[in-house]
């Protein structure tokens, strides 16, 4: 199938739909760009850019990790 055509059958599925669920369609498509953009983001950015408060809840995250999760 063709891009064009993906998007042919998604309009029509999305007009044949209330308006609530169009709401959430658009809440769906925001989330999957915003998904997408934030992890290519992240991943090329170094780790000496985070923010103190992403520093923080890394290393909690991360606390006892060791003990938690042994390699055997």
């Amino acid at each position: 199938m063709t891009t064009a055509g993906i998007q042919k059958i998604i309009l029509e599925e999305t007009k044949q739909r209330p308006l609530e669920m169009q709401s959430e369609i658009l809440d769906f498509i925001l989330y999957l760009k915003s998904k997408n953009t934030s992890k290519s983001k992240l991943d090329k950015l170094p780790l000496s850019l985070l923010q103190t408060d992403e520093i923080i809840h890394l290393e909690k995250e991360f606390a006892d990790y060791k003990n938690l999760y042994p390699h055997e």
